[in-house]
């Protein structure tokens, strides 16, 4: 299986899709993700086709099948494409019993819940999702409260802001709530972004990932491998 570790969704959307023979079978526009009570784990991924076929199944001219290909039929991701090590007309669709369960949500469908702290009150919406090092899966959330918040710090828009699945109370098809309170959220991003600047501080900022985010939850360090 592919290591889609230090990966962002938006990372790997609208890359072109190849398969083994290498023909071309579409680009990603959606990621399945099962969800287990809290815990977040990748399944698969929906190739669209051009811009048109996605209009007409948009407004229901026509049935929306898209083929579906699962994390472990990825042989390897490159800058611009996803290569398969499967036949492309192996892949089941969208209308397969086994590609969407009871227990899988697309990340199309888990971005429009509200996030909500402690209290009940909306903090925001899940942007994006971002595998680890560790290839751990954290939430990456924006919104009217970390906008403000990480524009206060100076840190906005060039920072993700990162929820562990360790951190949610409960996920539900319209809101995904978490065990800390708001200003709970905005003491550890105030801390976190001050660690950050501490990390880079007197150093060359290197291009990698560890130097874009910061975990706002209860980790108690940054942990980069």
């Amino acid at each position: 299986m592919v290591q889609c570790y230090d990966l962002k969704y938006t990372g790997l959307k609208k890359k072109t899709v190849i398969d083994v023979d290498g023909d071309e079978l579409g680009k990603v526009i959606d990621f399945i993700i099962t969800v287990d009570g809290t815990k977040l784990t990748p399944k698969s991924m929906i190739i669209g086709g051009g811009r048109i076929e996605e209009l007409l199944e948009a407004i229901k001219v026509r049935k929306d099948v898209d083929p579906v290909f699962d994390i472990d039929q990825i042989d390897v991701v490159e800058e611009k494409v996803i290569k398969l090590k499967v036949d492309g007309e192996t892949l089941c669709d969208t209308y397969c019993d086994t590609a969407i369960l009871g227990n899988d949500v697309r990340l199309s469908e888990l971005s429009k819940a509200k996030v909500i702290d402690a209290d009940g009150l909306k903090i925001g919406n899940v942007i994006d999702i971002w595998w680890d090092t560790e290839g751990d899966i954290w939430l990456v959330v924006g919104g009217g409260f970390f906008e403000e918040t990480m524009e206060r710090l100076g840190a906005y828009p060039d920072i993700d802001l990162l929820v562990h699945s360790r951190d949610l109370e409960e996920i539900t098809e319209k809101q995904i709530k978490l065990k800390l309170a708001k200003l709970q959220l905005e003491s550890n991003c105030e801390n976190e972004f001050e660690r950050y600047k501490r990390e880079v501080q007197g150093k060359e900022k290197r291009d990698d990932s560890r130097f874009e985010h910061l975990r706002v939850g209860s980790v108690p360090g940054r942990g980069f491998a």
